[in-house]
């Protein structure tokens, strides 16, 4: 009976730390990745969405298309290059070829992944810079 109870000790152990491993320590699969990669593309799209919103909101409320947003450029000229930015680089044209492209390496989509996220922290940044101005 002990020698039952030693080795559902050690057989339950065992399964701890497989599943502790897989947890904390495996890498992402390929699908995990791709579907990471795809999120952060949406939330750059809606980021980008946002940002438009609040520039456009502050040259209607405040009159301020002339405005300067920053060294020698208007909120409007601004707006119109980074809606142009966001038309191009975040299309939902350019999401469905993602979405549906399975040629894809993992390497490819680690490397997208990481442009995505440099993207998503210049998006944020330039929100807070929105919002001091408004």
């Amino acid at each position: 009976m002990e020698t039952l109870g030693i080795f559902a000790g050690i057989f339950g152990t065992f399964i701890a730390l497989i599943t502790y491993y897989k947890t904390f320590h495996s890498k992402p699969s390929f699908d995990e990745e791709r579907t990471n990669m795809l999120g952060m593309y949406k939330a750059n799209q809606f980021i980008c969405l946002e940002i438009q919103d609040l520039m456009q909101k502050y040259i209607d409320e405040k009159n301020g298309a002339n405005h300067e947003f920053a060294t020698g450029i208007t909120f409007q000229e601004y707006l119109d290059k980074f809606k142009s930015e966001c038309d191009n680089g975040l299309s939902d044209k350019l999401f469905e070829e993602l979405k549906n492209n399975k040629s894809y390496t993992k390497s490819n989509i680690e490397t997208f992944l990481k442009g995505l996220e440099h993207q998503n922290s210049t998006f944020i940044s330039l929100k807070g810079y929105i919002l001091l101005k408004v």
